[in-house]
């Protein structure tokens, strides 16, 4: 529980640290938080007794002399940790019926509940209401203990309020979790557990407006929706509306969403998808999508390249200039001098074809030496030059101790700017390629994750993503060192897309990440196609 006090001294952590500003706070306040909620769990001979006896025991234990006996084996549970740790031991190994009468017997017991057991209790209903219906006892339990949480504490920690808004959850109470949220929201973001959590909730007492704003909020925090949201919304779809072009229209518009935030859906969630659309006599199949050309192998579609807007790329442009040079810590690594020398160059020099992230490409050649770096970097500026591109090349000074004589008549055949070998190069390599137009494409391997982060809003890092995809040229090396790979940007955007005859949607594949792969292109070997049958009424 964190106390005012507590509030007080998180409140003394210095902000704006560096870029991910927020997260030393959060990483402070998760460490008080499991200092004061989460037990010493290196007792594994406790554990394991807890785990056997309960699966074993075919009657109600005496809970006293259960404890006493945890309590003399061998491990770190002890009277202060002990509820929590047997509650949580039992729930995670699904013994609901233990797990119950065990809470029934802390909550008859006259001594006061510690905020682990508290949480653990909370736990175990949010879990059981999964699969059974609450008794009136757990959920008065449930609403006794919102009520003296927040007589007994001003704000509660964000551990116990994901706990406390997952129960009221279990109960319908959604008026109460925004309450909830907004104290999460005090010292950090909620989870993607806790939105999902309330907005499949908000579905299930059909409140679809709140729903879709809650949506939004949690999709501008990255919060990417859960299965149990999506699942919710898909039952209210149909339980709301019988008439299946109705119907239709409002699958539309959630996978409208899906494309408008460039989401990669769970796959319990693509298979809920597929049971949809097929309950509407529509023909769905899992397939994968090419990465060369965006070709699909089942109804062999192409995906489109959804090109940025003029307005789009005006948006971005603005702000990219704005939030990641006047917005960022970049002064604190460069100086006003050089920023205005580069910002001189773009302008009396640009527009570019290509903008160079000359030391990334040169470090292709990984333990190489700096005769192979240049010789790599010389081979890529090449192979633009042979296209007659202009090409802008970004690099620090110490390049220039490599191999002077080569790296000068590369600085012939370009325009060139090195930054101080201090100073930060991505934000001007960026600014330059988007200052530079919407023609400008960017030849580089870093996927620029910390950038789109500086961008806040979903909407603009999803315009960023895009610009990416469509712009970025990549350099890997390969078996010919002399020769490196110079991969092309995709040709079509891999994201949700719908057609004339249905949707492509992509989904996360069982035991894989959706961090992307090496060359910087989304898995595409997971995805949802559903088109119309013929004919179909």
């Amino acid at each position: 529980m964190i106390h005012k006090h507590f509030l007080l001294l998180y409140k003394g952590v210095p902000r704006g640290i560096n870029q991910y500003e927020g997260v030393f706070q959060r990483t402070y306040l998760n460490i008080i938080t499991r200092l004061i909620t989460t037990p010493n769990t290196n007792s594994s001979e406790q554990v394991e007794f807890i785990k056997s006896a309960t699966e074993s025991s075919k009657s109600e234990p005496n809970w006293s002399n259960f404890k006493n006996n945890v309590l003399c084996k061998q491990g770190n549970l002890n009277e202060k940790n002990i509820d929590a740790v047997m509650l949580k031991t039992m729930v995670a190994n699904k013994k609901f019926n233990a797990a119950l009468s065990f809470a029934n017997h802390l909550q008859l017991s006259n001594k006061e509940l510690s905020i682990g057991a508290i949480n653990s209790l909370l736990y175990l209903y949010y879990e059981y209401a999964k699969e059974y219906d609450l008794s009136e006892q757990d959920k008065a339990f449930i609403l006794k203990t919102y009520t003296h949480l927040y007589e007994k504490y001003q704000v509660l920690d964000n551990a116990t309020c994901e706990r406390l808004l997952h129960a009221l959850c279990a109960i319908n109470e959604w008026r109460k979790c925004k309450k909830v949220l907004d104290d999460i929201q005090l010292t950090g973001t909620p989870t993607h557990s806790a939105y999902s959590t309330l907005i499949g909730t908000l579905f299930k007492n059909n409140k679809k407006a709140e729903a879709m704003k809650m949506i939004d909020i949690s999709e501008n925090n990255r919060r990417s929706l859960r299965d149990c949201a999506y699942d919710e919304w898909m039952k209210y779809i149909f339980r709301k509306y019988k008439d299946k072009k109705t119907v239709l229209k409002y699958l539309n518009e959630l996978c409208t969403h899906i494309s408008k935030n460039s989401t990669v859906v769970p796959r319990a969630t693509a298979n809920k998808l597929k049971e949809s659309f097929e309950s509407l006599n529509w023909n769905v199949q899992f397939t994968e999508i090419r990465k060369q050309s965006g070709q699909c192998k089942n109804c062999d579609l192409t995906l489109d390249c959804l090109r940025l807007s003029a307005e789009e790329f005006a948006t971005l442009q603005q702000n990219v200039k704005d939030k990641l040079i006047v917005g960022s810590d970049l002064f604190l690594k460069t100086s006003p001098e050089e920023l205005k020398k580069f910002m001189d160059l773009v302008e009396n020099t640009g527009p570019y074809d290509i903008v160079l992230d000359a030391l990334n490409v040169a470090y292709t050649a990984g333990k190489g030496g700096a005769d192979e770096r240049i010789r790599i970097l010389t081979t890529v500026v090449n192979h633009f030059l042979q296209q007659k591109k202009k090409i802008l090349l970004l690099g620090r000074k110490h390049m220039l101790n490599w191999k002077r004589g080569a790296l000068v008549q590369l600085m012939k055949k370009t325009q060139y700017f090195f930054t101080e070998n201090i100073s930060q190069d991505d934000p001007y390599f960026i600014t330059a390629a988007i200052l530079s137009g919407p023609q400008t494409d960017i030849v580089s391997r870093d996927l620029l994750r910390g950038h789109r982060f500086l961008l806040r809003t979903d909407a603009l890092r999803q315009l960023f993503q895009r610009w990416q995809w469509e712009h970025q040229w990549m350099v890997f090396p390969s078996t010919n060192r002399f020769r490196p790979i110079i991969q092309e940007p995709l040709k079509f955007t891999p994201i949700a897309q719908q057609h004339t005859n249905g949707w492509h949607l992509p989904y996360e594949a069982e035991n894989t990440s959706l961090e992307y792969v090496n060359d910087g292109v989304p898995d595409v070997s997971s995805w949802l196609c559903i088109t119309q049958k013929i004919n179909n009424n």
